[in-house]
Order: structure tokens, then C-alpha cells, then sequence
């Protein structure tokens, strides 16, 4: 039985994260069933029974590929980074230590299925985008791995490369923009994000440093890597005359799907196996390599880590399928709906809301951030209060999203604010809130943000005749900036409690006739 309890958790965390969700496309479908009047929505936007058939199926898929994900995991991916992590730094060898860096950022990004999905949506070559922004979360951890190495200021370095990023996006086409700034929170995913703490916390134990906030560190410059990535392939693209597809070019996911709901599910599924093992294999072999050359693990140690990386695969293999045959055209399809008719704004604000409360609230990464940020703050920043506000937040970011697609204005005008005060916060609050604020947007935007979420707003804005590559993208950037902002508040709040209550006390101590006591010691003398 006890061998059974880790499978029964994970399903149960799976099923967590995806019910509620499930729960109200169920009412959405029962209200366009039986409430709405004929001739209100078009047939066209109408869901199907053959929708809701798939995405029941594709709940199921999610579910299982979620549990079997996290174990897989665990149990391979935590430890790989850990066993390399903590062994590079004896080697004492600087340069294998940089190159070994770099090969396991991308290799370990090239796996991560949020990426996955989010170049699946853009429009251009897959490979391109995945391998482009595996090399610049390379570089950056490279980058990251030094700063650890001697001990540098990651609020200077954040301030310095997000000013470059800033500089540089004007440089470039705009449609490209709001997909720099996605593809830097989709790569803080359920891979890349547990590989990179283990890999910190291998290193920095090793190296002597201060194991949570280096690896906090590490996960947040890593997010940077990704939009300078973006930004050279746009600036290629433009140099070579080449451009993101037009609305009318733009690939819809509905359009996409057959009639027949067991030839799609087919399809995925054979679609998947191949991209999951040219994702998987690579980083496998790498390890597998390094494994033979320096550490020798023991033979019982070496096959759990194998028979995780196989939970890993098919755990991808099951969501991966999932949201291609359910989850991503039954959210395109709901803002299309909604995005159709503009008396149905209200709608889609309210409904996008609730897409951003449920899908963080059921994130099991959020869960264990927010234990972390009592921990940190000694508990006066509970993590109950802490979870209502994120929550709050990450719906925020969603209304601001529909709302930004609604009126047509530029997402700058939500991300230079944002990140402003990001930033001055950062020079108030002690330095584990700014690394905990910064990676925390990357768990914030998990796998319900990619799948689900960003089709909605790429499809509302679709319908509505808007360029989706302006208004529809951005919205992973705004889940991943609100908890910048988020978390250093509460930090600064947590540091203002202290002081008040070391005030508080000081006051207490000091007696009304405090003369007394130094007549008192003037007669001792």
C-alpha cells in the first residue's frame, strides 16, 4: 500500500489542477446547450458533442500524464541535476564546468513541455524556436553559475539585462514582442524549473554559497535568456525579409482538427512519441555519458533514475496529445466565442478570471512557493493570505489581458509600469524576496497557463479581427510579472511588521523614570 501512496498523491495533485477547469467549460457547454437562445452564438463557436467527448478524453489524458510526469520527475530530473550539479565543482576544472553549464541549460529546455506547446502556437518552424531559446537559458546559466561562483548582486544583474531586453525590443518587429516576453515565463516550466533547483542547490552546496537563494537566482536570470533568444530570431527573420504569418496565414487549432475524434487522438498521440524522444533522448544520452565518465553512480541509484525518465516520457507523451486533441482547440474555440461578438466582453473578462484563479490555485509549485515565503518572512506572511493575493493577481493578469485584446493598446503599457515598480521594490525588500518574486512568476505560469489559457486569449483575439500575434500573446508575460510585483509587496510588508514591532518593543522597554538607573550606577561608583 505504501508503494501506492506516491501514485495516489500525484493523481490527486493532478486531478486538482485540472477539474476545476473542467468544471466550468461543463457549465459553459450546459449554458450554451440549454440556456442560450438559438441564433445567439453561431453554430460555428457552438461546442459539439464531439468537443466535449475530446476534452473529457483529454482531461483524463492530463490527469494521468501529469502524475506520471511529476514522478518521473522527481525521481530523474531533480536528481540528475543534483548528482551533476554537486559533482562538476570538484572537478575544479572552470571550463568544463562552463561547457557542461551550458550543454545541460539546453538540453534540459529542449524537454520542457511548456516550451513545447508555446512554439506550437506561434507559427514558425518548432525547432527553430526551441532550440534558439534552449541556447540562450544556456548561456544565461552559464551566467547564473558564475554569479554564484563569485558571489555578484542579482538585483544589479537583473536590473542590467532586463534594461538591455527593454532596448532591444524597440529594435525589432512588435508582433514579436509579446512572444519574447511569453517565452521567457513558458521556460520556468515543471522541467526546467526542478532541474535548475537541483542543479543550484548541487552547485552552490558544493561551492560553499548559500543554496535556496543562489538557486532561486539561478531560475530567475535563466528567464531572461529566453527573450533575448526571441529578439535575435526576430531581427534574423527581419534581415532576411521574412515575417510572422498574417491573420489570414495565422493556423487556428479548430481548423486543424478532424471530424474524427479517434483519427485526432491518434495522431497526437503518434505525433508526440516522436517529439517527447527528440526532446527526452538528448539529455538522457548527455547524462548517461557524463555518468559513465566521472561519477559511476551505483547500479540501483542508475536504474531508478531510468525507470523515472520513462514516467517521464510518456507523462509528456499523455499531455502533450492532450493538448492537441482537447485542451488547446476547446479553449481557442471558447475565445473565439466570446471574442466573436462584442456584447460578450463581459463574458470573456469574467471567465478568464476564473481561468486565472483555478489554474493558480491548483498549481502544486505555487503551494510549495508560498510555504517557502512564510518560512522566509518567520511567519508574518501567511501563506493563506499569501495564496488569496497571488491568486487574485494571476486572474488580474488574465482581465488585463482580454481587456488589453478588447481595446487594442500595446502590452508595454502594462510591462514598463510593472516592471518599474518590480524593480524599485527590489531595492527595498532583503534580496530572497527579489530572487523568490522573480522565479515565482515562472511557476505561476505553469502548464494550465500554455494550454489553456493563452489559446483563449489568442483565440478571443482572433475572433475579434485583431492580430493575434499583437493582442493575444503577452498573456503568459502578465502571469509572470504580477508575482514580481506581488511577492516584493508582501515582503516589504513583512519587513515593515518587524521594524514596527522592534519599535514597539524598544518603547516598552524604556521605564518613565529611567533617571533612576543611572543614579543607580552613580552610587555604585
Amino acid at each position: 500500500m505504501s508503494k501506492a501512496l506516491p501514485w495516489l498523491g500525484k493523481i490527486k495533485e493532478s486531478a486538482v489542477s485540472t477539474l476545476p477547469i473542467a468544471f466550468v467549460i461543463l457549465v459553459v457547454f450546459l449554458i450554451e446547450r440549454f440556456a442560450v437562445a438559438p441564433g445567439v452564438i453561431a453554430d460555428k463557436y457552438l461546442m459539439t458533442d464531439t468537443d466535449i467527448y475530446g476534452f473529457v478524453i483529454s482531461v483524463v489524458f492530463i490527469i494521468t500524464g501529469m502524475a506520471m510526469f511529476n514522478i518521473g520527475t522527481e525521481t530523474s530530473m531533480t536528481e540528475i541535476a543534483l548528482v551533476i550539479g554537486g559533482s562538476l565543482v570538484k572537478k575544479k576544472n572552470f571550463f568544463l564546468v562552463i561547457f557542461m553549464t551550458f550543454a545541460l541549460g539546453v538540453l534540459v529546455t529542449i524537454a520542457e513541455p511548456d516550451l513545447t506547446v508555446l512554439s506550437g502556437q506561434i507559427g514558425i518552424d518548432e525547432q527553430v524556436i526551441i532550440w534558439a531559446i534552449g541556447v540562450g537559458v544556456g548561456i544565461f546559466l552559464v551566467i547564473g553559475v558564475l554569479r554564484v561562483f563569485f558571489h555578484k548582486n542579482l538585483n544589479l544583474m537583473l536590473l542590467v539585462f532586463y534594461g538591455l531586453v527593454f532596448l532591444l525590443l524597440y529594435l525589432i518587429d512588435p508582433r514579436f514582442l509579446p512572444i519574447c516576453f511569453d517565452s521567457g515565463g513558458v521556460t520556468t516550466g515543471p522541467v526546467t524549473v526542478p532541474f535548475l533547483l537541483g542543479f543550484g542547490l548541487g552547485i552552490a552546496a558544493s561551492h560553499g554559497g548559500h543554496g535556496a537563494d543562489d538557486s532561486f537566482g539561478l531560475t530567475a536570470l535563466c528567464s531572461v535568456g529566453p527573450i533575448l533568444a526571441v529578439v535575435i530570431i526576430a531581427a534574423i527573420m527581419e534581415g532576411m525579409g521574412m515575417e510572422l504569418p498574417s491573420i489570414e496565414e495565422f493556423v487556428d487549432p479548430i481548423s486543424e482538427l478532424d471530424p474524427n475524434l479517434g483519427h485526432n487522438i491518434g495522431h497526437a498521440l503518434l505525433t508526440s512519441l516522436g517529439n517527447v524522444a527528440l526532446s527526452v533522448v538528448p539529455l538522457v544520452a548527455f547524462f548517461l555519458v557524463y555518468e559513465l565518465i566521472f561519477i559511476r553512480l551505483p547500479l540501483k541509484k542508475l536504474l531508478k533514475i531510468f525507470i523515472g525518465v520513462v514516467f517521464l516520457y510518456f507523462g509528456l507523451v499523455f499531455f502533450l496529445s492532450a493538448v492537441e486533441f482537447g485542451f488547446m482547440p476547446i479553449a481557442s474555440k471558447l475565445g473565439q466565442t466570446f471574442g466573436a461578438d462584442r456584447d460578450f466582453v463581459g463574458f470573456a473578462i469574467g471567465l478568464g478570471a476564473l481561468f486565472g484563479l483555478f489554474g493558480v490555485l491548483a498549481e502544486p509549485a505555487v503551494h510549495v512557493l508560498v510555504d517557502q515565503i512564510e518560512t522566509v518572512s518567520e511567519g508574518t506572511i501567511k501563506k493563506t493570505t499569501m495564496l488569496i493575493v497571488l491568486s487574485i493577481s494571476i486572474g488580474s493578469a488574465v482581465v488585463l489581458q482580454v481587456i488589453r485584446a478588447y481595446f487594442r493598446f500595446d502590452l508595454m503599457y502594462y510591462l514598463i509600469p510593472g516592471y518599474i515598480i518590480a524593480f524599485a521594490l527590489s531595492f527595498v525588500v532583503p534580496h530572497v524576496y527579489t530572487a523568490m518574486a522573480f522565479d515565482s512568476g515562472g511557476v505561476a505560469s505553469g502548464p494550465m497557463t500554455s494550454t489553456f489559457i493563452l489559446p483563449f486569449c489568442i483565440g478571443f483575439a482572433y475572433a475579434q479581427g485583431d492580430d493575434p500575434y499583437l493582442y493575444g500573446f503577452g498573456l503568459v508575460a502578465m502571469v509572470a510579472m504580477m508575482p514580481l510585483i506581488v511577492v516584493q509587496a508582501m515582503g516589504l510588508v513583512s519587513v515593515l511588521k518587524i521594524k514596527f514591532a522592534l519599535r514597539e518593543t524598544r518603547k516598552r522597554l524604556i521605564e518613565e523614570d529611567d533617571d533612576q538607573v543611572i543614579h543607580f550606577a552613580y552610587e555604585e561608583e
